[in-house]
């Protein structure tokens, strides 16, 4: 009696040719998605440190002006867009919403823009904030 053993076939080396150079390609693509991910990342970070550090800067000047304010009263009418140099093209303007409350806001972006400009262009930033200047009566 005979038996048959199912052996299993060895491939040649014909069939594999080309497979490990298949494999390379594709762990190149991989990894240049990888780094590709990571330099945008790395740009929009340092788009967001800019912006932060603009809105960060817009707020001190907001600080500062109405610090003023408060010491000086009488001069809250000279900082109608009052450059701001330290902003590409910033502007400070002082709008006055009711006797005493007053809106500082700081605006900085790519266009030259007038305070009273509505709506502002597209692309400008701004930081707003609202205060009370109540002044004594001499």
């Amino acid at each position: 009696m005979e038996t048959s053993v199912n052996t299993p076939q060895i491939p040649s080396n014909r069939t594999q040719q080309g497979a490990v150079m298949l494999e390379a390609l594709i762990a190149v693509l991989i990894f240049s998605f990888g780094i590709l991910a990571i330099s945008g990342l790395q740009g929009a970070m340092m788009k967001n440190t800019a912006d932060a550090t603009f809105r960060a800067e817009a707020s001190y000047i907001v600080q500062q002006k109405i610090g003023e304010a408060h010491a000086q009263p009488i001069a809250l009418g000279s900082y109608a867009n009052d450059p701001v140099t330290t902003l590409p093209n910033g502007k400070l303007c002082v709008f006055t919403i009711s006797e005493g409350r007053l809106l500082y806001r700081v605006t900085w972006g790519e266009e030259d823009h007038d305070c009273n400009d509505e709506p502002f262009p597209a692309t400008t930033h701004r930081y707003e904030a609202v205060t009370n200047i109540i002044s004594a009566g001499i």
